[in-house]
């Protein structure tokens, strides 16, 4: 049983040895466990994401906690390391302005750097980071090498955010 309450919230310490435990918050003292001070243990739907504890006379001592299933449903799902990856490309503004001129028509590093207030360096790094994640193409085109918007990439992203929020 002591391994069960470990398993509630931090703030719950128990002594298996001693069979007593104790709640941190809000008050500090221990109960003991006995066959004449037995523990009730209540699981709720209500209680969750506390643990609640009642100790005083004339109630039986019990620990009411959030019940198991609430439990499995609350497990936190892992988010995609690409969709991830994805985000931080878009959060930067001058990545969305790139972004919004190559989604009229592509373009090359030369051709951006000015519209977008970058030097060719800057712009090309903008670029690297862009098509990193997929959102861009490039294609060269004698000297120059020519990016445009992946459209089936960008169109997957709201998929993905749906999916990832729909629980």
């Amino acid at each position: 049983m002591g391994a069960f309450l470990l398993t509630l919230v931090p703030q719950l310490r128990v002594d298996p040895g001693a069979r007593s435990f104790g709640l941190d918050i809000p008050h500090e003292h221990r109960v003991a466990i006995s066959a004449k001070n037995p523990l009730l243990l209540v699981p709720s739907v209500y209680v969750w994401p506390h643990v609640r504890v009642n100790c005083d006379p004339p109630w039986p001592l019990a620990v009411v906690y959030r019940a198991p299933h609430l439990v499995k449903g609350l497990q936190q799902r892992s988010t995609p390391p690409e969709l991830v990856r994805l985000l931080k490309a878009l959060g930067d503004p001058t990545r969305l302005r790139i972004l919004e001129l190559l989604a009229k028509q592509p373009r090359s590093t030369q051709e951006l750097a000015p519209l977008a207030g970058l030097t060719d360096a800057g712009t090309s790094k903008q670029l690297r980071v862009l098509a990193s994640v997929g959102l861009l193409s490039a294609k060269r085109e004698g000297y120059y090498v020519v990016y445009s918007v992946e459209a089936e990439k960008l169109a997957t992203l709201s998929d993905e955010l749906s999916y990832l929020v729909s629980g």
